[in-house]
């Protein structure tokens, strides 16, 4: 069962071309109007202006932290594999001295690896650092 079509209503062209286009104001509505879209417009380009050298300054920063520490990782773990070499190599040094067997180094032989080296291996661990990490010059 279908249901009679209605006829179509006629289509008339010049009602379209005579539409409004916008709101029908008079011109100090239509004044306040611009001023107020170009305040809004000023307002949010500052809004806009900031926030992209806000970002920029966070993009910039974060760059430079992020080289800093792709440059410092390789340097900070050679010294950290150095200074474990060198802790091992010296506490071999000792216990096999303590435990004799054949092995014997003179009292000064083992006062020197382990008090003046260590010294001086613990300077040069200093400096580096200082060096790398970006510690106080004085």
């Amino acid at each position: 069962m279908t249901l009679p079509s209605a006829p179509k209503p006629p289509v008339d062209p010049s009602i379209i071309r005579n539409a409004p286009i916008g709101p029908d104001l008079n011109q100090d509505d239509k004044v306040d109007v611009l001023e107020q879209a170009y305040t809004e417009i000023g307002y949010l380009a500052d809004e806009l202006a900031q926030t992209r050298a806000e970002l920029e300054s966070l993009q910039e920063r974060r760059t430079v932290e992020q080289v800093r520490a792709r440059m410092i990782e390789p340097y900070a773990n050679k010294v950290f594999r150095f200074v474990a070499i060198y802790c091992l190599a010296v506490g071999g040094f000792l216990i096999a001295d303590g435990i004799g067997g054949g092995f014997d180094l003179p009292e000064s032989t083992m006062g020197i690896i382990s008090g003046s080296t260590a010294v001086a291996v613990i300077g040069l661990i200093g400096m580096v650092i200082s060096g790398l990490f970006g510690g106080k010059h004085q």
